[in-house]
């Protein structure tokens, strides 16, 4: 890897195959995708490649830019006023693009989830040559006329400025949200813990978190533009998701010409290890690899 290059990436299996990239959501870091899924793929014969984005993991940090008060942002875009971001999902699509140039990657599938999803979608709309197909994992269009978040997810987010700095808080706070997030079949607290401790030794800056969130916040809805997307598309979404209702996922595949849309049951918001061997298979047969 070029150290100086400001995306840390990892790649998997033989770069011969046709690439898949996995874009990981808000905060989220390459090893949050479970090792059942990213080696399913490898097995299926594509060329994985994941990475952190930017703000987040081993990645580079902005820290330097100045990041808007949440509460105050939130009430700027409710008046539908100007803010100055420090940056926006449109500059986290480039990234991807500048990764696959680092890497002398032509064309790739590409595969988002959450807030990864978002990109994936702006990556396909901006960069068509560039793509293959397009998967969407538990994300949605940005229309604002679709349902809201769950309650409980609202408080979570919005209590999150709340700066956690020690491990254990750190670790505390994020297995509340994974019962949030979860179906309570796909809940295991021991597991849990022990990758949240991985993850907070690995890296940690919530101040990134809050700027990536700033440039969900403010993309504005794609339902128009997603009409011209005509590669293969496939939209998993589960049934239980408490971010993006069932809705959302079903506007995503509505508003894509070629696309599949997979609901899967008692999947929240997020990829637990037991449906991985399944969406895989979904992404093999819907990506016409």
């Amino acid at each position: 890897m070029n150290k100086l290059f400001p995306l840390c990436y990892e790649t998997l299996g033989d770069p011969q195959n046709p690439c898949i990239i996995l874009i990981m959501g808000i905060g989220g870091q390459l090893i949050h995708w479970p090792t059942e899924f990213t080696q399913g793929l490898v097995k299926k014969g594509f060329y994985v490649l994941l990475f952190d984005n930017r703000d987040t993991g081993l990645s580079r940090y902005y820290d330097h830019l100045e990041t808007p008060n949440l509460l105050e942002a939130i009430a700027v875009r409710q008046q539908r006023k100007y803010l100055t971001l420090p940056y926006t999902l449109e500059d986290m699509a480039a990234d991807v693009i500048m990764l696959m140039d680092e890497l002398s990657i032509k064309q790739a599938h590409i595969a988002g989830i959450s807030m990864g999803g978002m990109i994936s979608q702006i990556v396909a709309l901006k960069y068509p040559e560039r793509v293959l197909s397009l998967t969407c994992i538990a994300t949605t269009t940005g229309d604002p006329n679709l349902p809201p978040a769950k309650p409980k997810v609202l408080e979570y987010f919005f209590s999150f400025q709340r700066q956690v700095e020690d491990l254990e808080s750190y670790v505390s706070s994020k297995i509340e949200l994974h019962k949030i997030y979860n179906h309570p079949e796909h809940v295991d607290e021991k597991k849990t813990r022990e990758f949240f401790i991985e993850a907070y030794l690995r890296a940690y800056n919530p101040s990134g978190f809050k700027r990536q969130l700033l440039a969900i916040i403010f993309a504005e809805s794609r339902v128009e533009e997603l009409k011209s997307i005509l590669i293969p598309s496939l939209i998993i979404h589960g049934d239980y998701d408490p971010v993006f209702s069932i809705e959302h996922g079903k506007q995503l595949a509505q508003s894509l010409t070629n696309s599949h849309l997979g609901i899967i049951e008692k999947m929240g918001h997020g990829l637990p290890e037991c449906l991985s061997e399944n969406i895989v298979n979904l992404i093999v047969k819907y990506s016409n690899i």
